[in-house]
């Protein structure tokens, strides 16, 4: 003996003597639609998202599939994400390390101003609470890390060249005197 369902009524019990052109009896109509959906703050890459009743239509009448979505994050050109944390990097003047300056910083709500103390090293991190990314959970936000850069001057005039010679005295290394550019061919020349 051999039990399977039915070609014809698929198990339903009855046949549609004369089926709809555009399901062939099936009850169902492929059709593509837009929807909008709500993507909560703070969700990361890899996350799927459930859109319940949106997905194929139930057979034999019955209710719709949920509808997935999978989310990927775009990066970012300025802000690099880890976690609920924002990361990015600013470039400040070797002046504005020594001394110290405030800068404006671009985060997630816009310009804030951010104390740099003097004395500052290159690749210093400095964190702005509250300023990161919303917590999928709603429980707060991440925080913003903020690197320095400090941006070295490629070329120099004479005069920046001396102030930093005697800079360099103040501090107690030694310098190297300059010799222009006859004392640098009389040295290339052993005389």
């Amino acid at each position: 003996m051999n039990v399977r369902t039915c070609d014809k009524c698929q198990g339903a019990g009855k046949t549609i003597e004369t089926p709809c052109s555009e399901c062939s009896g099936t009850g169902r109509v492929r059709k593509t639609r837009k929807i909008d959906v709500k993507i909560p703050g703070g969700v990361e890459s890899g996350s799927r998202l459930r859109i319940a009743g949106e997905g194929e239509a139930g057979t034999r009448g019955g209710q719709s599939g949920d509808l997935y979505i999978y989310i990927y994050v775009k990066p970012h050109a300025k802000f690099e994400r880890q976690g609920n944390d924002v990361i990015s990097e600013i470039k400040i003047s070797i002046t504005q390390a020594i001394l110290g300056t405030a800068v404006q910083v671009d985060t997630l709500d816009g310009k804030v101003e951010l104390r740099i103390p003097e004395g500052t090293q290159h690749g210093t991190t400095f964190r702005m609470r509250g300023h990161g990314i919303t917590s999928l959970r709603g429980h707060g936000r991440g925080d913003h890390h903020v690197r320095v850069k400090v941006s070295i001057p490629a070329r120099i005039n004479s005069e920046q060249r001396e102030l930093l010679r005697k800079l360099a005295l103040s501090f107690g290394e030694e310098v190297e005197e300059d010799k222009g550019f006859m004392g640098k061919v009389k040295d290339a020349f052993g005389k």
